[in-house]
């Protein structure tokens, strides 16, 4: 899915388990497959006990 929101948004579903700690980096990949990582740490979240999480992030 994607739309624009102050510039290009993205979303992508993902099935974690309740209560599960996880970390991730976003990359972008150009039209000739070059890949870039965004800067800093990985990013990290525990999911909650419910059915459903969201999380929405900033480009670093």
């Amino acid at each position: 899915m994607q739309s624009t929101v102050a510039g290009p948004c993205w979303g992508r579903p993902a099935i974690v388990p309740k209560s599960t700690s996880f970390t991730h980096k976003y990359i972008k990949k150009d039209a000739s497959g070059t890949v870039t990582w965004e800067s800093g740490d990985n990013r990290s979240y525990t999911t909650g006990s419910g059915t459903g999480y969201s999380v929405s992030d900033i480009w670093k």
